[in-house]
């Protein structure tokens, strides 16, 4: 059947200001779809959701508006139900946007697209690169949604292909040491990110040098033992530092002990409340009001101590533990120098040296090397030597039991139930100041080269300029979610305080900002006794338990 038009385009012009309308007896007497159709729907090119206005500039204006204003008959469909009107036809797929088809321009049957076609890859090919970009950059502009479709698909595993491997990264065409420093400005989670991207990148990124620098920065800083601890961990079988491990396990680190996540294990076996704690890397001890000391093992699960060291008698108040030699204060008024050896065929506990010179109870004591510095509910300060349990100084200035001390190589801190805080000249035993400022005892204190941090009966805690002798901070419960309870004890380094308090809870401190970080909740009843290390705390209670917490395993 032939569908070409047997008619010209007056049959339908209009009359004048009258129009006819194209009745049936009209549409009976001849097809007048154009002839552009006709050969779109032969080549199988033909699309009747071609908008309307193409249709009508491709064909004649009168006829196919006439045509695509009639709408199709539709039965059995909602009286709402509008028909939808057919579109004009797609011509060739190569007609874009921009170049609609003149009425007059009939397509390239096959045979002439084949000749022509030929002929432009022919003069394409012998184009420059420059004149082929010239091309591509104008042909884009003649093309249509369908064609750009066609091209993503096409080039799309080609867009690269002879490109150098790091033609779209400007990290890779710099100098590696110009790229190390820009990597270097990088945070730990960027660095990171950036090791992801590439495999380039992750080489970059994987430089011991940055995880170096990271690792040593202050904010993941570790206190030299546990620092030259860490490296020997993570030494490689060349001798080298595995410094992205060292980082990755500072991070997890100090990421636990901002958000509390940690791992709590209780010890049992006291029968009165514990009332001081010193542990090392394998074992905890720990003294009690039941008059003994128990030695628990770290390394395994059991619940119980290990050994248990009886001489006192009467509740022992404080200890320290250095090594294998174990000081402890009682409140029988006699300080014990014990000598505990432990490996993993036998343990041994010797009393080597017990001081006698205190009238009362020796509430606190502190060791450094070969010297011993206790305080008395007798008001006093004593210097002892270790070997030898001599008394070599007596500092009397107290007015009220001393209830806790500290010292260096040239100088003695001392708190007491007076509410006073005194700093002694060691070699003279010389009082060189006194700082007033708490309300009630003084329980706790700790020092290092410019400040002093105390807790007190008074459940605050707070810190001083060594030089001046004033108060520069305090830590409560209205101004600063402080203790609600009687502040036993503290601790500090670098970055952090630790305190402990009769209202059940340990509380972490940023010591910068003085912002609380985390509170501690799962002794039972007040605590009495803390310390602490860069991965665990150990804490003692009146609910007669030791329990560790353990920042490295979550």
């Amino acid at each position: 059947m032939d569908f070409s038009p047997d008619f010209n385009s007056h049959h339908l012009a209009r009359s004048g200001s009258q129009s006819r309308s194209l009745s049936v007896s009209d549409l009976s007497l001849a097809s007048f779809v154009p002839e552009t159709v006709n050969e779109a729907i032969i080549n199988g090119t033909y699309d009747r959701n071609l908008n309307k206005e193409t249709a009508i500039n491709r064909n004649h204006a009168g006829a196919m508006g006439c045509w695509n204003e009639l709408p199709r008959k539709s039965y059995s469909l909602p009286h709402r139900y509008k028909p939808h009107i057919m579109g004009g036809w797609r011509g060739l797929g190569g007609m874009g946007r921009d170049c609609t088809m003149s009425p007059s321009v009939s397509p390239p049957s096959p045979s002439e697209f084949k000749q022509q076609f030929t002929l432009m890859r022919q003069w394409f090919n012998s184009f420059t690169d420059e004149q082929k970009n010239l091309v591509l950059s104008e042909l884009l502009e003649h093309i249509g949604p369908s064609q750009l479709h066609l091209l993503s698909i096409a080039i799309g595993g080609r867009l690269h292909l002879g490109c150098p491997p790091n033609c779209e990264d400007p990290v890779g065409w710099l100098p590696p040491g110009l790229a190390l420093i820009i990597f270097s400005y990088l945070d730990p989670v960027s660095l990171a990110q950036a090791s992801q991207v590439c495999k380039a990148w992750h080489n970059l990124a994987s430089r011991d040098c940055l995880w170096r620098n990271l690792s040593l920065h202050q904010e993941w800083h570790l206190s030299l033992s546990s620092h030259n601890k860490q490296l020997s961990r993570c030494t490689r079988g060349d001798g080298s530092v595995d410094w992205k491990q060292v980082f990755v396990e500072r991070y997890r680190l100090h990421r636990n002990w901002l958000g509390a996540h940690c791992h709590v294990r209780t010890f049992e076996g006291h029968t009165e409340g514990v009332s001081c704690v010193q542990f090392d890397d394998h074992r905890i001890v720990s003294g009690s009001h039941d008059n003994t000391i128990k030695v628990w093992n770290m390394r395994t699960n059991s619940r119980w101590s290990v050994q248990t060291l009886v001489g006192h008698s009467d509740m022992v108040r404080c200890i320290h533990l250095a090594g294998n030699r174990l000081v402890s204060g009682s409140a029988d008024a006699t300080i014990k120098v014990w000598d505990v050896e432990e490996t993993s065929q036998w343990s041994s506990i010797n009393c080597k040296v017990t001081m006698i010179g205190h009238s009362s109870t020796v509430r606190c004591l502190q060791v450094d090397g070969e010297r011993v510095v206790s305080g008395s509910y007798d008001h006093l300060v004593k210097v002892w030597a270790l070997s030898s349990g001599e008394c070599q100084l007596t500092l009397a200035g107290h007015q009220a039991p001393v209830l806790t001390v500290a010292f260096d190589e040239d100088k003695i801190i001392s708190g007491a139930a007076d509410k006073t805080i005194k700093v002694w000249q060691l070699s003279s035993g010389q009082c060189q100041k006194t700082l007033t400022g708490h309300e009630d005892a003084v329980t706790t204190l700790t020092f290092d080269e410019t400040t002093i941090i105390s807790g007190s009966l008074d459940c605050t805690i707070r810190l001083w300029c060594l030089s001046s002798g004033q108060c520069v901070g305090v830590l409560d419960w209205m101004s600063s979610e402080g203790h609600t309870g009687v502040i036993r004890c503290l601790a500090a380094d670098s970055w952090r305080i630790v305190s402990a308090s009769d209202d059940k809870t340990i509380k972490v401190w940023d010591r910068e900002s003085l912002r609380r970080l985390v509170t501690l909740r799962n002794h039972t009843d007040g605590v009495t006794c803390l310390a602490f290390n860069d991965y665990v705390i150990v804490s003692g209670s009146y609910d007669k338990t030791v329990k560790l917490w353990d920042f490295s395993v979550c």
